[in-house]
């Protein structure tokens, strides 16, 4: 009866502080412009199933949580069409780090952004200038830069999970005029931490990266990024050193690459400068008569260059000219790597079809994986998920034998995989930043055996809590910082991020 008490006390409290606005064509405020100015710090814009076209808007208030409702062929979807976006950054702008910040984006399609070169040439779908954002479940499409993150708050930590970025770049391929600095994602050095876990990445434009961070610390996990008929540059552009974990993710150069390299590391300005690729598949398709899978300039300062239990194949008619371009030294630690001539012969499930599960011919793979241990920060460099697809949860990854497998699949391993909630489950954990308490709200889907699994922000699992009602209060101590969770619900799964105060 306390507890009860206690709960009503507590949803009329955060009910005083929060609003939850409805935008749609039969709502009354039909585009998210036309709430900009009324939501307060910690509401909730649910935005129904359409196209809201050229509705560009620069949000004001902080921790505002965005919802599309939209699904299949009617997503929630912000299109432009209209020349130059008026504000010259993007279609939804975060701009004042003073003010906003916790931003959390979900289930929503950015499309179309651009501004020109004399104005700036840098359009996004998102421009974020703030502290903290977290992007789910979303898809950038046909974007100058599909988020551009970058003159915002020192400390802000990036997190962007179950998303497309298609299409994304400079929009005139072959002008040799182009500017080149547009990419599916942008994030600057401001950035403390920036996490992309289970996104796909497919046929930039232009010379776009599939992903440029100076972000001082960078977690790449268990993602498919495929150059495919693009034509970009770098896969994986870590564009100021800094720590960076790769793992897990399955990354392809496509046969119209401009740059000819896939991984480019340069150690520039940023404290730390230690470098984790473990677990990876990385597949040259290009059949230039030279590349290189690493690019590493200058090579100054590096303290750890970490290179275990990769895949590295190429086109037959490619002739690699470095495996590491620049001369690393005593920093580079390279083990258990398989280097292949034919990427087509390799004992893929089916290689044509970009499926890069081994098969019982890939002796020298399975089983072979050598100790990684852990990144210089204790984040743990043992490969524990396999990418199935953007729009479900990754897969466990489950040891066939007594050792892991090389590269970034188990051989026979499972595609089962929980199902995500949908956004119309609404599944939220509040209040949001927290002291010390919150409350799981599952909107009475079924608690039957549920869970709920705190992580650090660099991925430790800290606690776990066993879920009693559909509406539970859990009290904690846990000291002040930004946490993510994983809720599980019989066959169903929803991820999110929490800030305790």
């Amino acid at each position: 009866m306390k507890n009860k008490i206690l709960l009503l006390l507590i949803l009329i409290q955060v009910s005083a502080k929060a609003v939850t606005w409805k935008v749609g064509a039969a709502q009354t405020y039909t585009t998210p412009s036309a709430v900009v100015n009324l939501v307060g710090n910690g509401d909730t814009i649910k935005i129904d199933g359409g196209v809201y076209l050229n509705d560009p808007v620069i949000w004001i208030k902080k921790d505002l949580v965005f919802i599309g409702l939209g699904t299949g062929s009617n997503r929630t979807i912000m299109r432009w069409n209209a020349g130059d976006i008026a504000n010259g950054k993007g279609l939804w702008v975060f701009a004042n780090s003073a003010v906003t910040g916790n931003a959390t984006v979900d289930n929503i399609v950015f499309e179309g952004a651009r501004v020109s070169d004399p104005n700036g040439g840098n359009g996004a779908g998102i421009r974020y200038q703030a502290k903290d954002l977290t992007i789910r479940n979303c898809l950038f499409n046909s974007c100058q830069n599909g988020i551009l993150e970058g003159g915002g708050y020192s400390n802000a930590i990036v997190t962007i999970q179950n998303s497309e970025f298609y299409n994304n770049g400079y929009e005139f391929i072959g002008n040799p005029s182009f500017s080149g600095y547009e990419h599916n994602i942008y994030i600057s050095a401001q950035t403390d931490s920036l996490l992309v876990k289970n996104c796909y990445f497919h046929d930039p434009r232009g010379e776009a990266n599939s992903l440029k961070t100076r972000a001082q610390k960078s977690y790449i996990l268990y993602n498919l990024i495929d150059e495919a008929n693009g034509q970009g540059s770098w896969e994986v552009n870590i564009a100021q050193g800094g720590l960076s974990v790769i793992i897990g993710n399955t990354i392809i150069q496509g046969v119209n690459s401009i740059n000819h390299g896939i991984v480019s590391y340069d150690a520039a300005t940023n404290p730390i400068e230690d470098f984790y690729f473990m677990n990876n598949t990385v597949i040259n398709k290009y059949t230039s008569t030279s590349f290189r899978y690493f690019s590493v300039i200058p090579t100054s300062g590096i303290n750890k260059f970490k290179i275990y239990n990769n895949i590295f194949a190429k086109a037959l008619s490619a002739s690699m000219s470095n495996f590491i371009s620049g001369t690393l030294g005593p920093a580079l630690d390279s083990m258990a790597n398989r280097i292949l001539p034919n990427y087509t012969t390799v004992s893929f499930m089916n290689a044509a079809a970009n499926d890069f599960h081994l098969t019982a011919g890939a002796l020298s793979f399975i089983n072979n994986c050598a100790t990684a241990g852990a990144a210089s920060n204790g984040f743990s460099l043992l490969p524990l998920n396999e990418y199935v697809t953007f729009t479900t949860s990754l897969a466990p990854r489950t040891m066939s034998g007594p050792f892991n497998d090389i590269g970034a699949y188990e051989y026979n391993s499972g595609v089962g995989t929980n199902e995500n909630f949908s956004p119309g489950d609404q599944i939220s954990v509040y209040p949001n930043p927290t002291n010390n308490y919150f409350i799981v709200d599952l909107n009475n889907n079924s608690f039957t055996n549920s869970m709920m699994i705190i992580y650090d922000i660099v991925g430790k699992e800290i606690k776990r809590e066993k879920i009693s009602e559909s509406k539970t209060i859990f009290h904690h101590n846990l000291p002040s910082g930004t946490y993510f969770y994983s809720i599980l619900s019989g066959p169903k799964k929803s991820d999110g991020k929490f800030v305790v105060q």
